[in-house]
C-alpha cells in the first residue's frame, strides 16, 4: 500500500494535535490550583493586617509572635517544615511560612502532575507513531516495547540549554517565586502599603509564576511526544523525516522557516532542526520513506513475515495485540 506526503502529515499533524492537548488539559487544571494557592495567601495575608492593623509598620512585623499567637500558628501549620520545633517566630516570619507551604503545595502538585502527564505522552507518542506507520502500509514487524527504565530515562534527559530537566527547573521556579514574593512582602510594609495593595502586588508575583507554568507545561509536552517518536522512527528504520510547522498566526519565524524541509534522522537536533525549537512550540515531525518498508520488514530474518495491520484497525484493538 502506497502512502502520499499528505496521507503522512495528516496523521501525524491529527497526532501532535492530540498529545499537546493533554497538555493543554492540565495545565487548565493546574489554572485551578493556582487560584485556591492565590485565595489561600490572599486569606493570610487579610487575615494578619486584620490582626495587626491596616496601618501596621515594618518594625512591628518583626515582633515576636506572643505565646498563645506562636501556639495557634504551629497548631495551623500542622507538621510543615521545622515550624513545631520554633520558639520564637515574628510576625511577619509566620506569615512568610503561610505563603511559602502554599508555594511548596503548587510547586509539589506541578512536579507530581507534570511526571504523570510525561509518562503518558512518551508512552503513547512511541506506541501511536509505531501504529500509524503499521495501519498506513498494512503490515507490521515486532518492535521493542518501553519499559519503565526507558521512560524515566526520556523524562530525566537535560535538553534546554542550561543543562536542566522539568524537575529541577519546577524546583528551581519555585526559589525565585518564594524570594521574589518575600521581598514584595518586606517591601509593602516598608512602604505602608494597605492590604489592598500588598494583595494586589502578590497576586501580580502568582499570575506570572502560573504563565511560567503554563509555558513550562506545553514546551515540556512538546519535547516528550517528540523525543518520543524519535525513538518510533528509529525502532521502525525510518532514515530521513520532515519538519512540519502549524502554520498560522501564531507560528514562529524560526519555524516557517523549517517547513517542509527534510533531514536526516541521524543528524537530528533539539531546538535545531528538531521540535520544540522554542517555548510554546506546536511543530511536529512526519517520517520520509525510501523504497518499500513492507518488504523490508517481510525480508527481516530475525522476525520472518511480520504481521497484518488491517487499514480499519483500532488502536486500542492493536495496543491490546502487540504491546499488552
Amino acid at each position: 500500500m502506497t502512502r502520499t506526503n499528505k496521507y503522512w502529515n495528516d496523521r501525524f499533524t491529527l497526532l501532535t494535535e492530540s498529545l499537546l492537548k493533554k497538555g493543554e488539559r492540565y495545565y487548565q487544571y493546574l489554572e485551578i490550583e493556582y487560584k485556591r494557592a492565590i485565595s489561600s495567601i490572599q486569606k493570610d495575608l487579610r487575615d494578619f493586617y486584620g490582626r495587626y492593623g491596616e496601618d501596621i509598620s515594618y518594625a512591628d512585623t518583626k515582633k515576636l509572635l506572643t505565646p498563645q499567637e506562636l501556639r495557634e500558628f504551629k497548631l495551623n501549620m500542622g507538621d510543615y517544615m521545622d515550624v513545631a520545633d520554633r520558639e520564637r517566630i515574628s510576625r511577619l516570619h509566620s506569615l512568610q511560612y503561610q505563603i511559602r507551604q502554599q508555594i511548596d503545595i503548587i510547586s509539589a502538585t506541578r512536579l507530581k502532575g507534570l511526571t504523570r502527564l510525561s509518562e503518558e505522552l512518551i508512552r503513547e507518542s512511541y506506541y501511536r507513531s509505531i501504529y500509524e506507520v503499521q495501519k498506513g502500509f498494512g503490515i507490521g514487524d515486532t518492535f521493542t516495547v518501553l519499559d519503565t527504565r526507558t521512560v524515566e530515562s526520556i523524562i530525566a534527559k537535560p535538553w534546554v540549554p542550561d543543562g536542566s530537566n522539568f524537575s529541577e527547573r519546577v524546583w528551581r521556579d519555585r526559589e525565585v517565586l518564594m524570594n521574589e514574593l518575600q521581598k514584595e512582602l518586606a517591601q509593602s510594609f516598608i512602604r505602608g502599603d494597605g492590604p489592598d495593595m500588598a494583595i494586589r502586588n502578590i497576586s501580580k508575583k502568582m499570575e506570572v509564576s502560573k504563565r511560567a507554568a503554563g509555558r513550562l507545561v506545553m514546551t515540556e509536552s512538546a519535547f516528550f511526544a517528540n523525543e518520543s517518536r524519535a525513538r518510533a522512527f528509529k525502532e521502525l528504520g525510518v532514515e530521513e523525516y520532515q519538519f512540519l510547522a502549524t502554520l498560522d498566526m501564531r507560528t514562529s519565524d524560526i519555524c516557517q522557516d523549517m517547513d517542509l524541509r527534510i533531514f536526516k534522522l541521524s543528524e537530528r537536533e533539539i531546538g535545531v532542526n528538531w521540535p520544540p525549537l522554542h517555548v510554546w512550540c506546536r511543530s511536529t515531525v512526519v517520517p520520509c520513506f525510501e523504497g518499500n518498508i513492507k518488504q523490508r520488514w517481510a525480508r527481516d530474518p530475525k522476525t520472518g513475515k511480520g504481521y497484518y495491520v488491517p487499514g480499519d484497525m483500532k488502536y486500542k484493538d492493536w495496543y491490546k495485540e502487540h504491546v499488552v
